[in-house]
């Protein structure tokens, strides 16, 4: 028995490496999401901008999530399957940085049960100035 284990590690190992530079390679390739609303703009959603909008909000703000309310009001998923117009995009980015300035996002209710939802001043930093930051993108300033 082990002699059979002994003769398949190289090739577990040859496996595993390839998994991991896969892995890897990949995710250096894939390290932003991209929207186009028309041949020349483009809005982009960096790694750690998805990453914490997947960790923090994606719970409550997305197509499958049970609260009608927080999907109706911000839908992540139509971030980029285009149901958002501009106008429309627009007006979600800003409505982003509106709550997470006045502190309003994740409500209180809410991380009295899941603290770990709570988005640190780094992370709610990160949105506003990527809201903005597009908001000027597609207003065109």
């Amino acid at each position: 028995m082990k002699n059979r284990i002994t003769n398949l590690m190289p090739a577990i190992l040859l496996f595993l490496s390839f998994f991991m530079f896969s892995y890897t390679t990949d995710t250096l390739h894939n390290n932003y999401e991209t929207i186009n609303f028309t041949n020349s703009e483009e809005i982009v959603i960096p790694n750690d901008v998805h990453e914490v909008l997947k960790e923090k909000c994606y719970g409550c703000h997305n197509t499958e999530s049970r609260g009608e309310k927080s999907k109706k009001k911000f839908n992540i998923d139509h971030l980029t399957d285009g149901n958002y117009s501009k106008g429309k995009f627009v007006s979600k980015l800003g409505d982003i940085v509106e709550v997470l300035e006045e502190k309003n996002m994740p409500p209180e209710k809410f991380l009295v049960k899941y603290p770990n939802k709570e988005l640190t001043a780094d992370e709610s930093l990160l949105l506003i100035n990527w809201a903005n930051n597009q908001i000027k993108i597609l207003m065109g300033e």
